[in-house]
C-alpha cells in the first residue's frame, strides 16, 4: 500500500502485498512545469526575487491551467503568505508591471502564457534517462 501526502502527491510510505480497492490517488496534484526561458527571466530579476516570486508561486498553485486564470482574494493571500496588505499590493504591482500576470477583472488574473503548465509527474518519471 502506498501512502500519499494529499496536498503534494508525495509518496510518504509504501508497503508490499496489499490489495487496494477504489481509485488510484492523484499523484500529479501540484506538479507544474516551468519553461526555462521564463524561469531565467524571473531568476535574473532581482526585484522579483525579493518577494514577488512568492505571490507568483501562490498564484500558480491556485491557477486553472486550462485558462491560465487565477482568482486571488487579497485577504486570503495576505494571510496565507503571512505578509502585510502593502506588501501584497507592492508584489502584485511588480508582477503586473513585469507582465508575469495580467489583470482580467477584480481579483482575477491570468498567468503569463508559456510561463507554467500543469504537468504529470508520472510522465516526467517515465521520461527520465537510465544511467
Amino acid at each position: 500500500m502506498t501512502f500519499y501526502n494529499e496536498r503534494t502527491g508525495e509518496i510518504l510510505a509504501e508497503e508490499d502485498k496489499v490489495l487496494i480497492f477504489g481509485k488510484k490517488p492523484y499523484v500529479d496534484k501540484g506538479f507544474v512545469k516551468f519553461f526555462v526561458a521564463f524561469l531565467r527571466d524571473m531568476l535574473e530579476d532581482e526585484k522579483v526575487l525579493k518577494g514577488p516570486v512568492r505571490l507568483f508561486l501562490y498564484a500558480v498553485d491556485k491557477a486553472d491551467f486550462d485558462s491560465l486564470r487565477v482568482t486571488i482574494v487579497p485577504q486570503e493571500a495576505i494571510k496565507d503568505l503571512d505578509i502585510t496588505k502593502g506588501t501584497f499590493y507592492n508584489w502584485l504591482k511588480v508582477l503586473l508591471d513585469r507582465g508575469y500576470m495580467e489583470k482580467i477583472a477584480v481579483n482575477v488574473y491570468r498567468l503569463r502564457p508559456f510561463s507554467a503548465i500543469k504537468g504529470q509527474m508520472s510522465r516526467a518519471l517515465e521520461s527520465e534517462p537510465d544511467f
